[in-house]
């Protein structure tokens, strides 16, 4: 039983016990029934991102009670009633929310590991293989099915068999799950699975679409240009919605008045270095438009220069460490939201000669631009700075990740991700780049531009 299960239920018994205890009265039923509804969306829509964050994880499915309670609240203020709610609806919602929290620690029922075959080639195979290593409750996968790798190594490894004996494979190693990446993969796919293996219960998904659900990333060698219908496509919307601009209005200013009293001590102590207390920069942001952003200065002026940073830079003075370290340095890009250069939550921007770097070598890198740039991002929540090219590959899987499933909900989660990562986490300097120095072979299969289903049979599976 998942999290929006226990949710519903608890806040139903909620609601029962509430009504038990005479702490509902008649005309706020309808409001607690209406709240009880409010608060399953509420869950619905945070829970595929909640799913890959610990914290918010566990206090998404909590707010229901919570949501119960706040309704029951303002239906009170339509009834001029000064005593709502009451002392023992307040009690009920509070422990129903802390049961739900109790409740997501408990430990998962076990289940059989989902026999996963990729039908492709060994790169792809390795990087997914990496992957479920870190996250096995996600399945375990079996091999490729393709052609076999000039790499004698991964090809003893993951090697299945040939596209001709996808059904025996299938069969032969209990394949729960095949994934497929390209639109001439996917034809061949289902017309090796219609020729006999329509009664098996293996299943066909994308290898894109698994790794989005999984991982939360949009894997740049698994998407072909028609990914982009879901940025193009006249449901999306484009524009900033306006419940954003709120979030974003609304977050900066009560950041701000708490920020005052933490500035002016380390601007003093930035003006102690020598040199100006604020840096300005210019940086690329919405629909590819330059803008200044601002940050309190962390390096010393004469060395700056266009390049990545890493965590023991020699370039960072002894408070810059420190605000580096806290994110302190970045409390002026307050402003920056406030002028609309800058959203809360979105792509961070980078400095245009890195920019047009990454632009020539990383492919989609230009998509990030379509959506306001932010003071923090699903990118820099998954997975800290990029410090490198190839950190900053993997960065763009993530906004891409972002681009495509942004909503109000999914700027909320990972605002209440920031939280926990600035409270709990030390989060390294160089994250991205140590992921890419971790798994180099995977993320290079990962954010290829090389189409990992060439149409010439003598490509398939080539190193690259």
């Amino acid at each position: 039983m998942g999290g929006i299960e226990i949710a519903t239920l608890v806040s139903v018994a909620t609601i029962g016990l509430a009504a038990v205890t005479e702490s509902l009265t008649w005309y706020e039923a309808p409001a607690a029934a209406a709240a009880l509804c409010a608060a399953i969306f509420v869950i619905r829509c945070g829970r595929p991102f909640a799913h890959f964050l610990p914290l918010a994880k566990r206090l998404v499915p909590a707010s229901a009670p919570l949501v119960i309670l706040l309704m029951t609240e303002v239906s009170g203020l339509f009834t001029r009633r000064v005593n709502i709610p009451s002392h023992n609806l307040a009690a009920v919602c509070l422990v129903g929310s802390l049961g739900i929290l109790l409740l997501s620690f408990r430990r998962p029922p076990k289940r059989k590991p989902v026999r996963i075959a990729l039908f492709g080639n060994s790169e792809l195979a390795t990087a997914l293989a990496q992957e479920l290593a870190v996250h096995p409750s996600a399945g375990h996968i079996v091999g490729y099915v393709g052609e076999r790798s000039a790499n004698p190594l991964q090809s003893e490894d993951y090697h299945l068999g040939p596209r001709s004996d996808l059904p025996a494979i299938v069969k032969k190693n209990e394949i729960d799950l095949l994934l497929v990446s390209s639109e001439e993969a996917r034809r061949s796919v289902f017309e090796l699975l219609a020729a006999d293996c329509l009664d098996l219960k293996v299943r066909v998904a994308e290898l894109a679409s698994f790794y989005e659900d999984t991982f939360g990333l949009t894997p740049l060698a698994a998407i072909e240009p028609r990914w982009l219908e879901s940025v193009l496509h006249p449901s999306y919307r484009q524009e900033i919605p306006r419940s954003k601009r709120i979030l974003d209005v609304v977050v900066s200013l009560v950041a701000g008045i708490i920020a005052v009293p933490v500035l002016i001590p380390l601007v003093l102590l930035v003006k102690l270095d020598g040199g100006p207390a604020l840096y300005r920069q210019i940086r690329i942001g919405e629909r590819g438009r330059p803008f200044e952003i601002l940050k309190l200065r962390s390096m010393r002026s004469s060395d700056e220069h266009p390049q990545w940073s890493s965590r023991s830079d020699p370039r960072v003075t002894w408070i810059g460490r420190f605000m580096r370290r806290t994110h302190l340095d970045e409390l002026p890009q307050i402003v920056n939201v406030l002028r609309g250069d800058m959203s809360i939550v979105g792509p961070r921007p980078e400095q245009p000669a890195l920019a047009e770097r990454l632009r020539s070598s990383i492919p989609y890198y230009d998509v990030r631009h379509l959506v306001r740039p932010g003071l923090t991002g699903w990118a820099q929540v998954r997975g800290g700075y990029a410090g490198s090219e190839d950190g900053s590959a993997l960065k763009v899987c993530y906004d891409l990740y972002y681009i495509k499933h942004r909503s109000f909900s999914f700027d909320c989660v990972t605002l209440l991700e920031t939280v926990r990562t600035l409270v709990f986490d030390r989060q390294w300097q160089n994250a991205g780049a140590y992921l890419a120095s971790a798994f180099p072979e995977g993320l290079r299969a990962l954010s290829s531009q090389t189409t990992p289903f060439p149409p010439e049979p003598s490509r398939v599976g080539a190193p690259r």
